[in-house]
């Protein structure tokens, strides 16, 4: 067996997910594609617009073998902790030859040098990194600054100036920090993204991003969208107008009903941020005033999703901190029929894998709140999302 993994959240799928997913069997010469998908919330702190169960029976239908879920503890993490946590599930597999993903920069070995900079990390680097993050940048901000200040110092690594700049450039650097950490020997594939970036919401170009197509679902441009996406994803969103006013009143009622000091023990609170969002709280209605009031210049509109989502379900620090401990579990969510090997392959390699939510009681105790967490994140989506549809178990496809 020859697998190529995929990391991803298709939320929708859109026609350059299908490119690239294609592209990634042909030119890796995989016989198996392997989608590790983000369940019912996103990195951004955003809710899924379709149930996990959707979104992976359409991507086996459009050409993966298996899908299974990158828990939801990683989905709503930081980019080094979300690459952490998919290329972790990954390891479950053997036989993964390639990562593969898309990049602005469509160079493998220039995000190679640069995560390898990055993990051994010279003290010059690392002086420049506090350097800048004293000047109140977030992480991500002042480590791509000290990257390019760096390049500029050493000739040797010019080539790099400017990689971490973009963002699907950031999460590949990360995803191969992961591995490298891991010590696990797979191979990089990217492809060069064409279009807009994954954030970037302009419909009438070439390769639209999920969040464009998502920005016309919202406006009804439904003839829009129908161009950006596959047909058969369109079948599944015509109808739909994403709405996050329910998780909005979920995340205020929370916010409204806790003291400042029982948010200080949430994960990724810092820096009196706790305050602010208390303080933001106490007027605000909806979700996007809450969000406007709170943000500074070190905790960005999507770190601040993603902590009301940490607050909301009860992520604290210390289950946090944790769950990085625990060992890998594979929750899968659909597989090609004729693909069981695939499963065979994961038994033997994998203590603990999932097709279905009684399985929880069977896996290692210590995985059972990260399983649970999943199928809480899933009942959410399902209020969310006003949505009937509420598989828990593996789809046959």
């Amino acid at each position: 067996m020859k697998i190529t993994a995929i990391i991803c959240e298709y939320n929708p799928m859109t026609n350059g997910h299908l490119r690239h997913m294609e592209l990634a069997r042909t030119q890796t010469g995989a016989d198996t594609i392997l989608c590790v998908m983000s369940g019912s919330f996103v990195q951004r702190g955003d809710a899924a617009i379709l149930d996990k169960y959707i979104r992976a029976e359409i991507a086996v239908r459009l050409g993966a073998d298996i899908v299974v879920e990158l828990p939801t503890i990683y989905a709503i993490s930081p980019a080094d902790n979300f690459a952490y946590g998919a290329i972790k599930t990954i390891s479950a597999f053997p036989d993964v030859e390639y990562l593969s993903f898309g990049s602005e920069c469509g160079d493998a070995e220039l995000l190679q040098k640069t995560a390898e900079l990055l993990v051994n990390e010279p003290e010059e680097l690392k002086n420049l990194i506090q350097e800048k993050l004293k000047d109140g940048s977030c992480f991500p901000k002042a480590r791509a600054a000290a990257v390019n200040e760096y390049a500029e110092r050493n000739p040797e690594y010019a080539a790099i100036k400017g990689v971490l700049d973009t963002p699907n450039n950031v999460l590949g650097v990360a995803y191969i920090l992961a591995i490298l950490r891991a010590g696990l020997n797979i191979r990089i594939h990217t492809i060069k993204r064409e279009g807009g970036e994954y954030n970037d919401e302009a419909i009438d170009i070439d390769s639209p991003s999920s969040s464009a197509v998502r920005r016309a679902l919202a406006k009804e441009d439904y003839a829009s969208a129908a161009k950006a996406v596959p047909p058969l994803v369109f079948d599944y969103i015509k109808n739909l107008k994403p709405n996050d006013n329910s998780l909005g009143d979920m995340i205020l009622f929370k916010l409204k009903s806790i003291n400042g000091y029982e948010l200080e023990n949430y994960y990724d609170i810092s820096g009196g941020i706790h305050n602010r969002l208390k303080i933001a709280a106490a007027s605000a209605t909806t979700l996007p005033e809450l969000l406007e009031a709170a943000k500074t210049k070190k905790f960005t509109m999507a770190r601040l999703k993603r902590i009301c989502l940490y607050i909301l379900f009860d992520i604290t620090k210390e289950a946090y901190e944790e769950s990085l401990k625990c060992p890998v579990f594979v929750q899968i969510l659909a597989i090609r029929k004729e693909r069981k090997d695939i499963l065979s392959a994961l038994s033997g390699n994998c203590r603990n894998v999932l097709t279905r939510y009684s399985d929880v009681n069977r896996v290692d105790k210590s995985l059972r709140y990260l399983v649970k967490l999943d199928f809480t994140a899933q009942g959410t989506l399902d209020i969310i999302n006003r949505s009937k549809y509420y598989n828990k178990k593996m789809l046959l496809i």
